[in-house]
């Protein structure tokens, strides 16, 4: 198996990983699924955008990660696992692991001994519960039982917002191409992650440069049809 495997010590109160865990899968878009067997948490995929895969445990202060992608064989299609690392899906593997080791430094940060009121999430078996949302690396401020809020620091996303910006334009600038139609993708793609952020701005701003160009595209494709057609 091509997985990146951790086990991390952390000695956290359990509702406070619980939190930060439905906070990362949520702002980077993962859904609990059946795949092939087992329950995991799983992200992306489609024609455009490297599916990931996450597993996770904590027990006795000892956070247990597993976490992978899927080999491309074409467009659409996957078979086998991808572990993080070599140069095959360097840029998309290697943001991944960013991820993951952001989630294990935020996972560190210190919460003194507190019980958070949060509804539990039972680790690989768990749901997502409906808790509040935490605004990028401002975070929420959970209240635990018998003592006043604290703050924690969320899963920060403002790097997807920048790229949803970037690909938009340049979805924008070159649609009047196919190419515009990749980057216009992209720039959705990313946009719909860095929408929790504090730069949702740059999020919004990618989306409708990108669904301008997509549209501007798709003139430009109709035209070219209906030219050919006539000069038939």
């Amino acid at each position: 198996m091509g997985r990146y495997v951790r086990d991390e010590v952390l000695n956290q109160p359990e509702d406070f990983v619980q939190y930060m865990m439905n906070d990362f899968l949520t702002k980077h878009g993962f859904s609990y699924v059946n795949f092939k067997g087992q329950m995991v948490f799983r992200a992306g995929g489609g024609w455009f955008e490297m599916p990931k895969f996450l597993v996770w445990s904590y027990q006795n202060g000892v956070f247990h990660m597993e976490a992978w992608t899927r080999i491309l064989l074409l467009p659409g299609v996957y078979a086998g696992e991808n572990a993080l690392k070599g140069f095959y899906g360097a840029l998309p593997k290697k943001m991944y692991k960013d991820d993951l080791e952001q989630l294990i430094s935020l996972l560190h940060q210190p919460v003194g001994n507190v019980q958070l009121n949060i509804p539990q999430m039972n680790g690989m078996q768990g749901a997502q519960p409906n808790i509040p949302q935490m605004n990028g690396m401002q975070g929420a401020q959970p209240v635990p039982q018998g003592n006043g809020p604290i703050i924690v620091q969320g899963a920060d996303t403002s790097r997807y917002a920048n790229m949803a910006l970037g690909f938009g334009i340049a979805g924008l600038v070159l649609s009047w191409s196919y190419v515009g139609i990749f980057f216009g993708v992209l720039a959705i793609i990313y946009a719909n992650k860095g929408k929790t952020s504090m730069k949702k701005g740059r999020a919004t701003a990618g989306m409708v440069c990108a669904i301008i160009g997509l549209v501007i595209t798709c003139l430009f494709i109709i035209l070219s049809i209906l030219g050919v057609m006539w000069s038939l």
